[in-house]
C-alpha cells in the first residue's frame, strides 16, 4: 500500500511549492543530485555546523526533501501507527531522515517482527515489512494473548479479535505450538472441530474438540495416531458420538470413555 500524505497547515494540507519558488535556489539536473548523494556521506562531519546548516537547506530548496511514504507488506499495523513511529514532519530534510530511529521505531511496533527502512532520493521513503501472523491463543493466569508462530505475544493486540483461533495452554505451550498445530492441520476436516489444546508435562499434547471430547495425544507418533483417528472419524463418526474421551496414548489402540449419560441410559436398559 502507498501512503501520499501531506503536513497538515491551519488544518489544511501544506501546498507543495515548485522547487524554483522555494527560496529562489535550485540546483542543475542530474549535477545537483549527484552532489546530493555526494553530501550524504559528508553529513557526519558537518554536524551542528553553519556549512552544514547550509548544505542541508540547499538540499531541500533542490528538491530532496520528504514528499512521499510507501509501506509495502502492511497488513495488521495500522497506517497511524507507522506514521507517528516515523516521526518525521513532511518536507524535512532527505539528507538528515535518522534511518536507523525510524528502523528502532517500527520494529517495536506489535505486529512487527522485521523492518527495511529506505531513504529513495529525491523524495521517498520506502519501508518494507515483515509482520508476524496470529497463530493462536494463549491462556495464562493474566488472560488470553494473542501469539505468532514463534510463540512470541503479539503487544497490544487484542484477543477478542481472534477468538477464531485455537487456545493452547500449559507451560511452555507457546513455544510448542507451531509445531502441534502444523500436524493437526494435516487432517483439515477434524482440525476444523478443535477448540483448545493443553501442552502435558512438556511431552504431549492433550486437544479439545468444540463438543468437548477430550482427545488424548501420546508422546510419539503423533501424526500417525492422529491420522488413524481421523480416518476412523471419516468411517465410523467417533467424534460425533456421545463420548468423552479418547485415549491415544497407548500404541496400535484407541480407547473411547462413554459420557456419563450414555453410561447411564446402558445401564438401565
Amino acid at each position: 500500500m502507498r501512503l501520499n500524505l501531506y503536513r497538515m497547515s491551519s488544518g489544511r494540507p501544506m501546498e507543495k511549492l515548485p522547487f524554483y519558488k522555494r527560496r529562489g535556489v535550485r540546483l542543475a539536473g542530474f549535477a545537483g543530485l549527484a552532489f546530493a548523494v555526494a553530501l550524504t556521506g559528508f553529513t557526519g562531519y558537518l554536524w551542528r555546523t553553519p556549512l552544514q546548516a547550509q548544505a542541508i537547506e540547499f538540499s531541500v530548496d533542490s528538491g530532496l526533501r520528504l514528499e512521499e511514504i510507501i509501506i509495502k507488506g502492511r497488513v495488521n499495523t495500522t497506517e497511524a501507527e507507522l506514521i507517528n513511529a516515523i516521526g518525521t514532519p513532511w518536507y524535512d530534510p532527505m539528507l538528515t531522515l535518522d534511518l536507523d530511529r525510524i528502523h528502532h521505531n517500527i520494529t517495536a511496533l506489535g505486529w512487527v517482527r522485521g523492518a527495511q527502512v529506505e531513504r529513495v532520493l529525491p523524495a521517498k521513503l520506502v519501508v518494507t515489512l515483515d509482520e508476524r501472523q496470529a497463530l493462536a491463543l494463549y491462556q495464562d493466569d493474566a488472560g488470553h494473548h494473542v501469539i505468532d508462530h514463534t510463540g512470541t505475544i503479539i503487544a497490544g493486540v487484542k484477543a477478542e479479535d481472534f477468538t477464531h483461533l485455537p487456545v493452547v495452554k500449559g507451560p511452555n505451550a507457546p513455544e510448542n505450538a507451531a509445531e502441534i498445530l502444523t500436524l493437526l492441520k494435516q487432517q483439515s476436516q477434524l482440525f476444523a472441530d478443535v477448540w483448545s489444546l493443553t501442552y502435558q508435562s512438556n511431552r504431549r499434547w492433550d486437544v479439545y474438540l468444540r463438543n468437548n471430547i477430550r482427545i488424548q495425544l501420546p508422546e510419539r507418533d503423533t501424526a500417525g495416531a492422529w491420522s488413524k483417528l481421523a480416518a476412523m472419524d471419516r468411517e465410523h463418526r467417533l467424534t460425533k458420538r456421545d463420548v468423552i474421551n479418547i485415549d491415544l496414548r497407548v500404541p496400535n489402540k484407541i480407547v473411547i470413555r462413554p459420557s456419563r449419560s450414555t453410561v447411564t441410559k446402558g445401564s438401565s436398559t
